[in-house]
Parts: C-alpha cells; sequence; structure tokens
C-alpha cells in the first residue's frame, strides 16, 4: 500500500497519529501541511497544531505560503479557534497581494475559497471565488491556461456549494454556472440549473423531497441533495440511502454512505431522532444487517429503545444458528426485563434447533 493509501486507511479507522505518521512522512512541506490539516479536521485535536505551525516555517515561495496558510487558518476553525484562524487567513490574503501573478492570484484565490468555505466561512469564500473568476475573465495568459484554470474554479466552486447546509449554497450554484456560461459549457451550466431547482425544492421541503428521489430510484442525486438538509436530518437521511443502496446490491457504497452517516453522529454537535435511528435500525435487521443495526443501537442514549434494538439482533442471530453471539448481546442488554424475555426467546430458539438437528 502507498504512503497515501495508508494515510487514508489509518484516517479511515480513525488512527489519527498513525495518519499523522504517515503525514510526515511527506517531504513537501505544503503537501504535508495539507495532510496534517486534513487530521487536525477529523480528529478535532489540538495536539497537532504545534508540529503544523513547524512545518509553515519550512514553506517558501508566495504562492505556497499563501495557500498553507489558508490550510492552517482552517484547522484552527476546526477547532473552534476563530481568532487564530482569521489570523492565518489575513496572512494568506497578504501573501495573495503580493504575487505578480494575475493567473496564481487566481489559482490560489480558489484555494483560499475552499479553504474558507470549509470554516463555516460562506460568504467570504464565495467572495475569494468571485474574485478569481473576475481576475480570470480579464486575464492577459494563455487563451488555454485560463480555460484549464475557470474549468477547476468552477468544479471547485460547485463541490463548495454542496459543504453548505443552507440557501447560501444557491449562490455558490449560480456562480458556477456563471463561470460555466463563459466557457460556452452549455451542458454543464444546464446541469447547474437541475442542481439549483433540487436544492432549492430541499431548502422549502426538507428531507420529503431527498426521500422522493429515492423513491424514484435517484441514488446519486438523493445523496448529493442530503448534503442541504440541517446536519441531524442528512445524517439520518444518509442512512436511509444506505440500506436503499444495501437492497440494491450496490453494497460498497452502502458501507461507505453508513459509515459517514454514523461518523457525522459521532462527531456532531446535534441531537439526532433517536426514533429515526431506531427505525432505521430495524430496516438494516430486515435485510439481514445486523451489524449496521448494532453500530446504531450503540447511538441510541435512551435505555429501553437500545435494550428493544439489542434484542432483536440478539433473537436474529440465534435464528441464524448464532446462538453464543445472541447470548453474548442479550447480556449487554441494559433493561432486565428485556434481558429476560430475549434470553428466553434464544433457548427456545436453542431447543427448536436442537430439535430439528435430531429430526435430520
Amino acid at each position: 500500500m502507498s504512503e497515501v493509501g495508508r494515510f487514508e486507511e489509518f484516517l479511515r479507522v480513525n488512527n489519527y497519529r498513525g495518519a499523522f505518521a504517515e503525514a510526515l512522512k511527506e517531504r513537501d512541506p505544503l503537501r504535508r501541511i495539507v495532510l496534517t490539516v486534513e487530521v487536525v479536521s477529523r480528529s478535532y485535536r489540538e495536539e497537532f497544531i504545534p508540529p503544523l505551525l513547524e512545518m509553515l516555517d519550512e514553506v517558501n515561495g508566495l504562492k505556497e505560503k499563501a495557500v498553507a496558510e489558508s490550510y492552517v487558518g482552517r484547522a484552527f476553525y476546526a477547532l473552534e479557534l476563530e481568532r487564530e484562524g482569521e489570523e492565518h487567513f489575513g496572512r494568506a490574503f497578504e501573501y495573495l497581494e503580493r504575487i505578480p501573478s494575475p493567473m496564481v492570484q487566481a489559482e490560489v484565490l480558489r484555494v483560499i475559497g475552499k479553504n474558507l468555505v470549509l470554516s463555516g466561512r460562506y460568504s467570504d469564500g464565495l467572495r475569494a471565488f468571485e474574485r478569481a473568476f473576475d481576475i480570470l475573465q480579464s486575464g492577459r495568459a494563455l487563451y488555454s491556461e485560463v480555460v484549464s484554470e475557470m474549468i477547476r474554479l468552477a468544479r471547485e466552486i460547485e463541490k463548495s456549494a454542496e459543504e453548505i447546509p443552507n440557501e447560501k449554497a444557491l449562490d455558490f450554484y449560480r456562480l458556477a454556472r456563471g463561470v460555466y456560461e463563459a466557457l460556452g459549457f452549455k451542458l454543464q451550466a444546464k446541469e447547474i440549473d437541475n442542481k439549483i431547482e433540487l436544492a432549492a425544492e430541499v431548502f422549502r421541503r426538507g428531507s420529503l423531497a431527498v426521500t422522493e428521489l429515492l423513491e424514484r430510484g435517484e441514488a446519486a442525486t438523493a445523496l448529493q441533495m442530503a448534503r442541504f438538509l440541517p446536519p441531524a436530518d442528512r445524517a439520518v437521511t444518509m442512512l436511509n440511502v444506505s440500506y436503499w443502496l444495501f437492497i440494491h446490491d450496490m453494497n460498497d457504497l452502502a458501507r461507505t454512505v453508513f459509515d459517514d452517516a454514523t461518523e457525522m453522529l459521532l462527531v456532531g454537535k446535534f441531537p439526532a431522532s433517536e426514533r429515526e435511528l431506531e427505525a432505521v435500525a430495524y430496516k438494516f435487521i430486515r435485510i439481514g444487517k445486523a451489524k449496521e443495526a448494532l453500530i446504531l443501537a450503540g447511538l441510541l442514549k435512551d435505555e429501553h429503545r437500545a435494550s428493544e434494538l439489542l434484542g432483536e439482533i440478539a433473537v436474529f442471530h440465534a435464528r441464524r444458528g448464532n446462538v453464543d453471539e445472541a447470548m453474548t448481546l442479550a447480556n449487554r442488554i441494559g433493561d432486565i426485563l428485556i434481558k429476560d424475555k430475549v434470553i428466553r426467546a434464544i433457548k427456545e430458539i436453542r431447543g427448536m434447533h436442537k430439535e430439528q438437528g435430531n429430526g435430520g
């Protein structure tokens, strides 16, 4: 496995120190900063900040320094240290103003805009993208260079729109459409129009609009549009998308979506509806996805709900002949009445299995 592959694998399993150790192997200081900021953004740990600041001293060149400062600013915002984050974004813009080439300025503004959006500074991010677009429209560089950078800019603006859980996303989509129209890319501009229409529908009708997309079999669009829901609704909707993907045999994508949704629920500072989480968990049990149901059971704070769900998962295993695993789960049930009922049920199922075995 490559170093980048190991880095991503460590991040996937929340081994943040392992991921950081891989990041330190990167020779290019700017690339090392980018990877370390990814670790900070995922872990929310301040322990990685001192080495991150040391890396800044290794970065040379106005372009590289501007980009690096914007990434460090984003790391501080991830830790809710806004004053420090603001200082680093301020330095990024100071370096930007000293860059002589308008084309390079536009390129850097694209990166700064992305990092501002990921820091929750949506209006400032939009202004950075608008400024990059203005520079490119009036640029005197080679036409092919301008076109290439405008394509990258349009894609970054579109991607940033999908990070914004409110109607500000529509302003980003409109700007992306404007860039595509300036390029004469009518098909891409039309696709953005469709996204604007769908996003506006989600803002107006909430998760119901996403559910309808799912019912029509438009899972990819539903997943994309779920981004515009408030965090708790988004996480539950993503779980429903994962369920839909499982029943349509798209297992790899289903697991990725499920992992993303549960990570949101684990690290998010928002209250999710336990009733909705429980309902999704029972759906997973019905299609034989006991592992996923068990993970959701672990997210429930209501002991009665969690006990009932754990009991259902235990009985599911018992019916499939996994009696030892069923008993292990049953013994984890907090509600004593539910625990006793489940243990009795497992023993009955075990007895039936023995009879069938003897009869065979």
